[in-house]
């Protein structure tokens, strides 16, 4: 949810088709496999359960299908997978692999990961890496809060907001409304990236 700005129910239903990393590649020196020097790969998306409780259903399931949100439907999304969670996915593959219906993550009983499981995994996490004040803090309060970190990255990191907005599932309004507040203070470096442009 940090590095690719993934929605919880993106993230709880990642499937080994849904990434693509790039292959390793043979040293003939150490006579191991490493990773490329450009380690990016991506996840592909084209529907994301979101956890509306069985009451909601029709089915008394906990999660809804449905298409991607703010998409219409059949429509797919790809996202940027940094080397940072491209090594942490190929050790997960590696070391644990995949469970049911090829799941990345999975439920005790082998079905979706419950959202409640991933709440208290976070919120030990919290407790665990953040002093007493932070943690009484609204400080990554969520799990969501990744994702809103993730983009607030990308959009400090001067990544244009049409690209942000397409990654990110938004509609560029949608994304200038809901992280403006990110992109305060960006006016000297949006002035020295057009002076770099006119240099060259």
């Amino acid at each position: 949810m940090y590095y690719s700005g993934l929605r919880p129910e993106e993230a709880v239903n990642l499937r080994e088709h849904n990434i693509i990393l790039p292959p390793l590649i043979w040293n003939k020196g150490s006579e191991q496999w490493e990773e490329p020097a450009d380690n990016w790969g991506e996840l592909h998306f084209g529907n994301a359960p979101p956890d509306i409780g069985g009451a909601w259903t029709d089915d008394g399931a906990q999660r809804e299908r449905r298409g991607l949100k703010h998409r219409p439907e059949g429509a797919t999304r790809t996202v940027p997978c940094p080397p940072e969670l491209t090594r942490l996915l190929r050790s997960h593959l590696e070391e644990t692999g995949t469970g049911p219906g090829k799941r990345l993550f999975w439920g005790v009983r082998g079905g979706e990961l419950p959202t409640s499981t991933y709440h208290r995994a976070w919120d030990r996490a919290r407790g665990a890496a953040l002093t007493a004040d932070e943690y009484a803090s609204p400080l990554a309060r969520r799990p969501y809060d990744l994702r809103h970190a993730c983009v607030s990255t990308w959009l400090n990191g001067g990544v244009a907001p049409t690209q942000v907005a397409e990654w990110a599932g938004h509609s560029v309004a949608v994304l200038l409304r809901i992280y403006a507040k990110c992109l305060v203070g960006q006016y000297e470096a949006a002035k020295q990236r057009i002076s770099a442009a006119l240099r060259s």
